[in-house]
C-alpha cells in the first residue's frame, strides 16, 4: 500500500463517525428534556413540570433504599446459583440485572429454580442410564425461590407503594399552590431569556464582544467621572 493510502487508512473517519452518532443520539435526549422549561410558561403544564422535578428528588432517596434491598437479594441469588463462577464484570452485572427488572414485574419464571431446570437429575455418587456420573446438586438451590418471594414482597409491594404514596403527597402539595408556581416559573423563564444575548450561536460571540466592550467603556467613564469630581471638589 502506498504512503497516501496508509495515511488515509489511519485518518479514516468511519469508526469515529459511529462514536459521534452515539453521542448525538444521547445529546438529543437532553435537548428534548430542555423543552420542559418552555412548558413552565403554561398555566396548566407549569405546575406539572415542578411536580416532576420534586418527584425526581423524592425518587433519589427511594433509589438508595431500593439499592440496598436489591443488592441483598442479587448477591445471595448469584452466589447460591453460581457458586463456581469466576469473578468478572459479567458477574457484577448479573447481580443487578435480573433483580432490577423484577421490580417492574418481570420475574423470569423459567429461571426461578435452577436445580429442577438444569441439574435434573443430580446428586453425589449417582449415575444416569448410560453409566455417566451425574453432576452434583447446587447446595441451597431450594432457597432461591424463598428469597425471591421475600424480595418481591418488599420491593414490588412495600417500597413501590411507598414511593407512590410519596409522589401522591408531592402532587397535592404542589397542586395547592399551582397558581403561585406558574407565576414564579413564568417570571423565571422571562428573566432567563431577558439576560441572554440576542444573537444565536455561532454569532453569539459578537454579542459577548459587544457586552465586553460596553462594560469596559462604562468602567472607563466611571473612573473619568470620579477623577473629575475629585479635582473639582473645593474641599480637596
Amino acid at each position: 500500500m502506498s504512503e497516501p493510502g496508509k495515511l488515509k487508512q489511519k485518518i479514516s473517519p468511519e469508526p469515529y463517525m459511529g462514536y459521534g452518532r452515539v453521542i448525538y443520539c444521547i445529546d438529543i435526549i437532553f435537548w428534548y428534556i430542555r423543552v420542559l422549561d418552555i412548558f413552565g410558561v403554561n398555566k396548566y403544564l407549569g405546575p406539572y413540570v415542578m411536580m416532576i422535578g420534586k418527584m425526581m428528588i423524592d425518587m433519589m432517596y427511594f433509589v438508595v433504599i431500593m439499592l440496598v434491598v436489591l443488592m441483598s437479594f442479587g448477591v445471595a441469588r448469584q452466589a447460591i446459583l453460581h457458586p463456581d463462577e469466576e469473578p468478572t464484570w459479567r458477574l457484577a452485572r448479573n447481580i443487578f440485572y435480573m433483580p432490577y427488572w423484577m421490580i417492574y414485574g418481570e420475574v423470569f419464571a423459567d429461571s426461578i429454580d435452577r436445580k429442577t431446570r438444569i441439574h435434573t437429575p443430580c446428586g453425589e455418587h449417582l449415575y444416569d442410564e448410560d453409566g455417566k456420573k451425574l453432576p452434583p446438586c447446587i447446595p441451597g438451590a431450594w432457597l432461591t425461590p424463598a428469597i425471591m418471594a421475600c424480595y418481591l414482597l418488599v420491593a414490588n409491594i412495600l417500597l413501590v407503594n411507598l414511593l407512590i404514596a410519596v409522589f401522591n403527597n408531592t402532587f397535592f402539595e404542589v397542586k395547592s399552590i399551582s397558581n403561585q408556581v406558574w407565576k414564579f416559573q413564568r417570571y423565571q423563564l422571562i428573566m432567563t431569556f431577558h439576560d441572554r444575548p440576542i444573537l444565536p450561536p455561532p454569532l453569539i460571540i459578537l454579542s459577548h464582544l459587544y457586552i465586553l466592550f460596553n462594560r469596559m467603556f462604562k468602567r472607563c467613564l466611571t473612573r473619568t467621572y470620579s477623577r473629575n469630581s475629585s479635582v473639582c471638589d473645593p474641599s480637596n
